[in-house]
């Protein structure tokens, strides 16, 4: 053995072979905060839905090229989900992405698919942040349930003002413009689409209208229904009660209907003033 003795040879090779038997240390993976972005990119709302889920990519892509959530040493990842503009779908991609993991939910746009979202993120104690939806219904309901302690916490919250904000902010604005154009308008009828978002905005401008001291009389309000292919009969109210101004609560498609069958049938209006497009 030139100079080694057997138990020097014999501890060597023990503990080589330990050594080698060892299982190599795992690399650190990088963390991640999972964060679901739920829109409708499919079915009627998809022009507007594709909109919001690219807005949300390219705000994680900022924040991740900026180092991510540094006090964590993380970086976020985003699950996406498509109500395909359908309130049933909406909650079951809300259950299925927060079963993939997602720490919180964002998005909505329909306040009808919202309101189908929230007791889910209730009931699974998942931060639900509304980006997009106006019905104060979505958020009044859930912070009087935790006023009344029928639930400990609140986990639904919005970023987009309600409807009540837009019915006093539109007619604050509106008599603006009026001022400033020396222009006094009287008659005005209001359109809404018929579903969680039309028709609750537009109850919320007659009132602020009713409120305000303007001197604007409502002598209409017409509802049509969200999923609208001809708005003619509509159109054609509107043109028999000579209104001043139209102020129609809509969605971009139907927005293009109305828009198309007032030329169409040559509706006299001194504007067209929208309180809200969309939510």
């Amino acid at each position: 053995m030139h100079g080694v003795t057997r138990r020097a040879f014999l501890g060597t090779t023990v503990a080589g072979a330990s050594l080698a038997g060892a299982p190599r240390p795992l690399r650190a993976q990088a963390k991640s905060v999972k964060v679901g972005a739920i829109h409708p990119v499919t079915g009627a709302l998809a022009e507007v839905g594709q909109l919001q889920r690219t807005s949300a990519q390219i705000a994680v892509d900022t924040i991740n090229a900026a180092g991510g959530i540094k006090s964590m040493g993380a970086k976020l990842e985003l699950l996406m989900g498509d109500t395909e503009s359908k309130a049933d779908v909406a909650r079951t991609v809300a259950e299925r992405l927060i079963n993939d993991g997602a720490a919180m939910i964002m998005g909505g746009f329909h306040s009808g698919h919202i309101m189908a979202m929230v007791p889910v993120a209730q009931q699974r104690r998942v931060p639900f942040i509304i980006d997009i939806g106006a019905a104060d219904a979505i958020t009044q309901s859930v912070a009087q349930s935790v006023k009344e302690g029928k639930q400990k916490t609140q986990y639904v919250y919005r970023i987009f003002p309600s409807t009540t904000t837009f019915g006093l902010r539109a007619v604050q604005h509106m008599t603006g413009i009026f001022k400033e154009m020396k222009a006094t308008p009287r008659r005005v009828v209001v359109t809404y689409t018929n579903d969680a978002f039309g028709k609750p905005q537009s109850e919320s401008f007659v009132a602020a209208i009713k409120a305000s001291n303007a001197g604007l009389e409502v002598v209409e309000v017409i509802p049509y229904p969200e999923d609208a292919k001809d708005l003619s009969t509509e159109v054609s109210r509107i043109k028999a009660l000579k209104p001043d101004i139209l102020s129609p609560i809509t969605r971009p498609a139907t927005a293009l209907l109305l828009f198309q069958e007032l030329a169409r049938q040559r509706v006299d209006l001194m504007g067209v003033i929208s309180p809200v497009r969309r939510g």
